[in-house]
């Protein structure tokens, strides 16, 4: 079965975002020197209904946390690209709600931030309102392909769905949970005071789970709710809402209401979506005493928002800072590399007390 290809876009995507964006520059000169054979396999494979991914390089990492990532060699990360730029957002960004704010353009940390602080101005009116915060465990390892493709299938050409089925299929190779076991073994005796930690890092069980790292994963994990996200919205009539990829607030000034919306959505991830919340991190507070979301803490003191960076987010730019630091004294990395990275910590935090932010740079690079 032959298919249309749009090689104009797959050159777009290896020119304005692979070759740009890897940082393992040996690849691209690797890749160039055979840049157009290479694009060219691409090209014949996705028309013929042929391509499927071989290989992930796995490796695990320890910063900010023990977790696995999995990156695709080029001619697959360009596929990985283009499938999302051409079908995945084209055909299924329309059936996403607004409040679902993860990895879009236009949306993202930023523009949730700004929402959250939207909607509890507009829950001030009442004496008082409630915040309701749930978790997904291990959401990425979880999601069932049985339950995405039947989301998918009705939405997409044959050829397309079957394309993106490939791509969703590749956690199922063995090799991949091969390597992880690996990795944890390696990194349990390099540092045995975490071996529980380490161990904790999931695997993947047959049929679940998207690969970490993927730019269709990151879509597909924020399609694969939209049917929830709407029922929250419609149904359940919870306005002031927001989802960023497994995270969940709500706000409502009934608490026996969020109380009965908590049951009613947990039941629905459980027997729909076959997901778990994470008890310890669902639960509903009052406004006063603030909730945690997306790096900082909310609050609402005598109808005044108070934000802060928290705890848990200043430690993690520490170690980062620290580690930065280390790698330029080593000569690992450039001043400007260095500074690069310490910049992004400065303005990607600038709500609330900055200023902590400041003084961690001032003090752990400059001390």
């Amino acid at each position: 079965m032959k298919e249309k290809v749009n090689i104009k876009e797959l050159f777009k995507v290896y020119d304005e975002e692979i070759s740009k964006n890897t940082k393992n520059k040996n690849k691209i000169v690797r890749f160039e020197k055979n840049k157009m054979q290479n694009i060219n396999y691409l090209i014949q494979k996705l028309k013929k209904g042929e391509y499927v991914i071989h290989h992930y390089n796995i490796f695990m990492i320890c910063e900010p946390k023990f977790r696995i990532v999995m990156s695709l060699p080029i001619k697959d990360k360009i596929v990985n690209h283009y499938v999302t730029r051409t079908i995945l957002e084209p055909k299924l960004t329309k059936y996403l709600d607004p409040r679902n704010i993860a990895t879009r353009k236009m949306m993202g940390t930023d523009f949730g931030i700004k929402k959250i602080k939207y909607y509890l101005e507009l829950n001030k009116k009442y004496e008082s309102f409630y915040i309701l915060k749930m978790d997904i465990q291990k959401y990425f390892y979880s999601i069932d392909h049985i339950v995405l493709k039947s989301l998918l299938q009705d939405k997409l050409s044959d050829f397309d769905f079957q394309l993106i089925s490939n791509i969703i299929d590749s956690t199922n190779m063995p090799m991949i949970n091969k390597t992880i076991l690996n990795q944890k073994t390696t990194f349990s005796k390099k540092f045995p005071s975490r071996v529980k930690e380490i161990q904790a890092v999931p695997i993947y069980e047959p049929g679940k789970g998207l690969p970490i790292g993927n730019m269709t994963s990151q879509f597909l994990s924020i399609f694969y709710l939209y049917q929830l996200d709407h029922f929250i919205v419609h149904d359940l009539k919870i306005k002031h809402f927001i989802r960023y990829m497994d995270d969940f607030i709500f706000i409502h000034p009934n608490p026996q209401y969020l109380k009965e919306v908590r049951d009613k959505v947990i039941g629905i991830l459980e027997k729909k979506y076959f997901l778990k919340v994470n008890q310890k991190k669902t639960k509903i507070v009052r406004e006063k005493e603030g909730f945690s979301f997306l790096g900082y803490t909310f609050q609402v003191v005598n109808k005044k928002t108070i934000l802060k960076v928290n705890r848990q987010t200043t430690q993690k730019i520490i170690k980062s800072i620290k580690k930065r630091k280390y790698e330029f004294q080593k000569g690992y990395i450039s001043y400007e590399q260095a500074f690069s990275s310490i910049s992004t910590f400065k303005y990607s935090f600038k709500y609330g007390n900055s200023m902590r932010i400041q003084n961690a740079i001032e003090k752990y690079w400059f001390e």
